[in-house]
């Protein structure tokens, strides 16, 4: 038999991992996938619990202190409105409004006629020129704006024609 094939891959991960037991795994390896350079450090209570708030993706902590001063997004400095616009749009409420339109519309392109394809929801009335106007600086705001959420504001066009739409 060859070296290096098995029939049986259950002995090949066996032979794998008597190789590799006791291992000491360098602090410089963990820039290589899969390794974490900070394991085994010690952390204070407080930092643990700033950990604890900015991984959780329901609090605004993670966008506001993104950008503080001397942090320039490459959105010059409107990166929350723009990551608000981001979490409104990923919204179930959002996606219903879509999927609302598209029956509507029965997945038809309202300029040319195309049925089906790639098929996209076309604002009226711009989605950013909504949030300005009713001041919508939350998530809680969008979703009692009704305005946002009115299905005449939207259309269903094939990618084509809504490329020349927004010129």
């Amino acid at each position: 038999m060859p070296i290096g094939i098995f029939k049986n891959p259950i002995e090949r991960a066996k032979k794998i991992s008597k190789a590799l037991k006791g291992r000491f795994i360098s602090s410089n390896s963990g820039f290589q996938k899969g390794h974490k350079v900070n394991l085994g450090k010690k952390y204070s209570e407080k930092h643990k619990e700033k950990l604890r708030i900015s991984h959780n993706p329901k609090s605004n902590f993670n966008l506001t202190r993104r950008f503080k001063k001397g942090n320039v997004p490459w959105n010059k400095g409107k990166g929350i409105k723009t990551l608000l616009a981001i979490r409104i749009r990923s919204l179930l409420k959002y996606r219903q409004w879509h999927s609302d339109i598209f029956t509507r519309d029965d997945f038809t392109c309202q300029k040319c006629g195309k049925r089906g394809g790639k098929i996209i929801v076309h604002h009226l009335v711009p989605f950013v020129e909504i949030l300005k106007r009713n001041k919508i600086e939350t998530i809680i705001d969008a979703e009692n704006c009704e305005e946002l959420w009115n299905i005449n504001n939207g259309r269903t066009l094939c990618k084509d024609c809504h490329k020349y739409e927004n010129k």
